[in-house]
């Protein structure tokens, strides 16, 4: 019994991840990305719109490159403030 379940798990966790794949390859073709035959697993743990480099400004962190803090410490922020 155990068997089969755990043969389901594994074959929906494979399903999901060719699907995300999928979804990644429909994004990057839309955004003109070259992505070399036989890469396309690459984007199973990235994303299609970022460049995976932290140093780039629109992939870096916001406190970083503007200065600004990160939604994170905007809703700490927000909620600092209901305790007092």
């Amino acid at each position: 019994m155990s068997d089969e379940l755990s043969k389901e798990y594994h074959s929906k966790r494979i399903q999901q991840k060719d699907v995300h794949i999928k979804k990644q390859m429909r994004i990057a073709k839309a955004h003109n990305m070259q992505v070399k035959a036989g890469e396309e697993h690459r984007l199973a743990k990235l994303s299609a719109t970022t460049c995976g480099d932290s140093n780039c400004v629109m992939c870096g962190n916001p406190r970083k490159f503007l200065n600004e803090p990160t939604i994170q410490e905007k809703k700490f922020d927000q909620t600092k403030d209901w305790l007092e």
